[in-house]
């Protein structure tokens, strides 16, 4: 499995060629990208090219991230909650090219069904993953607007800024308040 792992990353990595021009000067540099648990080292060969390291080294910089700020990288190209260490230009540049990495299935799929049979297999798989994430979207906004109005499980930004307007209005009082018993206080002694 974990040679089928190997290839299938390399596979990819070797499609997107045009990343070795970017990291030719880091040729034998090591980094590693942590998400979550998982690790992988990867080395910088001769060619300017990405290679999975077999063993772990010491890596001269490092990209470590949860996975939800992985999800949010491949959906929306944030990079968010991301932790660089090391070479920071190695990382940076490293970074940047996993945001722009594509595997080329239709590509790979042609080789098995042909160029046309490919093409309109890609064609459906982009308009499926499409329309799933505007679904995704939709019910997500859904939920939210379900738990802010029916169930409020969720408190509105202008209800919380409403909500510690109030509680500075409260605290604003009781000082006053304990400001004239003082003057009274002291009025009494006096």
């Amino acid at each position: 499995m974990k040679k089928l792992k190997k290839f299938i990353l390399n596979h990819i990595l070797s499609q997107n060629d045009w990343m070795s021009s970017r990291l030719k000067k880091f040729h034998n540099k090591t980094i590693l990208i942590k998400i979550s648990e998982l690790e992988f080292y990867f080395k910088i060969n001769d060619q300017g090219l990405l290679v999975l390291a077999e063993q772990k080294e010491n890596a001269d910089a490092s990209i470590s991230m949860s996975t939800k700020s992985f999800i949010n990288q491949i959906i929306s190209k944030k990079n968010k909650d991301i932790t660089i260490q090391g070479d920071i230009d190695l990382a940076k540049e490293v970074s940047e090219i996993l945001k722009k990495i594509k595997w080329d299935a239709e590509e790979d799929l042609s080789k098995i069904i042909g160029d046309v049979a490919a093409n309109r297999v890609g064609s459906m798989s982009g308009k499926f993953l499409k329309e799933s994430k505007r679904a995704a979207l939709s019910i997500a906004e859904t939920f939210k607007e379900y738990w802010e109005e029916e169930k409020p499980l969720l408190a509105k930004k202008t209800r919380v800024q409403q909500f510690l307007t109030e509680i500075d209005t409260v605290n604003e009082d009781v000082e006053r308040l304990e400001a004239k018993i003082n003057d009274l206080e002291l009025r009494i002694l006096k």
